[in-house]
């Protein structure tokens, strides 16, 4: 039988009410390391106490559930499952992977004296609530969680940097005359096809037909002309804005895999906004942001803007 009290209590309600407001007010206007943790905090103390309440035969165990699935989440594990979960639902999953993070794990056994010893937390109960009006915003509240103000994430494992649609900037030349300013400094600037054709795989799709009546033959069941899809593809990528550069040269500095837009404003004017590069691997967030502060991003635009 489910305890109501679990979720209906001013610990429980209070590490909610200071999530959401962390997650989607504090970090962006007081970013800092406090900020950063406050969230894992109370997060690692109101998880359990969901999970048992949801799954009553867990008891206190479910801080070793909770315990494992915070320590996944923070892991380089979980961002194949972040990109698929991401690409289907309307409510998007971030994290960033820091492992002095794990320490919040220390406190679950401030969750696991409360779930052992219920009657603590039936003193501070709400009697006339029903359970239904806190368990959906929890979920929904413990699911769209905030990286706070940072305009970049970065992957540590992979050493990919993804910036939000920060850096941008403009240079008073033609679109073709900053790739040919480019070649000419040996900078070799290609269509970022891999991009192009994973950004429209769902054009490519609806391109097919679907045989309904070989569903359950050994006939073929999807129809597609390869020459068609072949023939498209060559016009997206020929139309497309998206580029990329292999190796670029940033003082003594070196990122790969330089995935941006540029298209142009007008006869002289050309836009850039910059995707994505590929940085030193295993470096801390902190230290990337300071990184980028004084060098990546400062020198990616000095370096198109002395085209």
């Amino acid at each position: 039988m489910r305890n109501r009290n679990l979720i209906l209590n001013y610990i429980f309600i209070s590490c909610l009410v200071i999530l959401f407001l962390n997650d989607h007010f504090f970090k962006f206007q007081y970013t800092g390391w406090f900020t950063g943790k406050l969230s894992d905090v109370v997060g690692i103390i109101l998880l359990p106490m969901l999970l048992t309440y949801l799954f009553p035969k867990l008891k206190q165990y479910s801080v070793f559930v909770a315990g494992f699935l915070f320590t996944f989440w923070k892991s380089p594990y979980s961002e194949n499952l972040i990109q698929l979960y991401n690409a289907v639902s309307p409510i998007p999953l971030h994290r960033v992977v820091d492992y002095t993070d794990l320490l919040v794990l220390l406190l679950l056994h401030v969750p696991y004296l409360l779930i052992k010893n219920t009657r603590i937390i039936d003193h501070f109960a709400f009697k006339k609530i029903n359970p239904s009006f806190v368990l959906l915003p929890s979920m929904l509240i413990l699911m769209s969680t905030s990286n706070g103000s940072r305009y970049f994430s970065y992957v540590p494992y992979s050493g990919n940097l993804n910036f939000n649609n920060n850096t941008s900037f403009e240079i008073n030349k033609s679109k073709n005359e900053v790739l040919s300013e480019l070649k000419k400094r040996d900078i070799i600037v290609a269509k970022d096809t891999a991009r192009i054709i994973s950004m429209n795989r769902g054009r490519f799709f609806g391109m097919g037909k679907f045989e309904q009546k070989n569903l359950y033959n050994n006939e073929k069941f999807y129809h597609v002309s390869d020459d068609s899809i072949k023939a498209v593809a060559f016009k997206m990528i020929e139309e497309s804005n998206e580029y990329k550069i292999n190796t670029l040269q940033l003082g003594d500095q070196t990122i790969w895999d330089v995935q941006f837009n540029m298209y142009s404003k007008d006869n002289n004017t050309t836009k850039v906004i910059v995707n994505s590069a590929r940085i030193g691997e295993a470096l801390k967030a902190a230290e990337v942001d300071r990184k980028l502060r004084k060098i990546y991003k400062k020198l990616l635009i000095e370096k198109f803007n002395t085209l």
